[in-house]
């Protein structure tokens, strides 16, 4: 055993833990990258890689693929990652689409930092505010939810 995992790596081939490694390695040395402390979970399988979790741009995102599929030994690589403004997006539709919420994003604000999502505004009841919660906290992505959204009750029939 010991004989044969020697002859791979002179030979060249790495194992899979090896690539995924070296992968977490090239993020490591990428300091754009890894100034923000991204939330990235790299598999392996038979040399190809897949990258999940969420960085903060698009080109964060392309980066990492970039860097996973220039590892010596990586077949090809699988970029599932998610950036935070994409999150952003998605976050939106889903609170305008939810019944129990219907939160404007031209009143509420959303901000994502690493799937970290902020919501910030006005809601019109503690149940909408609740339920924006929980719409959030359901998105694939989302890795935690800071509600600042605040209670302000409907006047004179005005409407968020």
């Amino acid at each position: 055993m010991i004989f044969d995992k020697l002859w791979a790596n002179r030979n060249g081939h790495r194992t899979d833990a090896e690539l995924r490694a070296e992968i977490y390695e090239a993020f490591r040395g990428y300091h754009p990258l890894y100034a923000t402390k991204p939330r990235i979970e790299v598999e392996v399988i038979d040399g190809v890689a897949t990258l999940r979790g969420i960085v903060r741009g698009s080109g964060q995102r392309g980066m990492a693929e970039i860097l996973a599929t220039e590892t010596d030994g990586v077949k090809s690589v699988r970029n599932e990652l998610l950036d935070d403004p994409s999150l952003e997006g998605v976050v939106a539709r889903a609170l305008g689409r939810d019944p129990r919420v219907r939160l404007s994003t031209t009143v509420v604000r959303i901000k994502s930092f690493n799937g970290v999502v902020t919501l910030r505004g006005p809601a019109l009841t503690q149940m909408q505010q609740m339920a924006a919660e929980a719409v959030t906290r359901s998105v694939p992505g989302v890795v935690d939810v800071v509600n600042r959204l605040v209670v302000v009750p409907e006047k004179d029939g005005t409407h968020l």
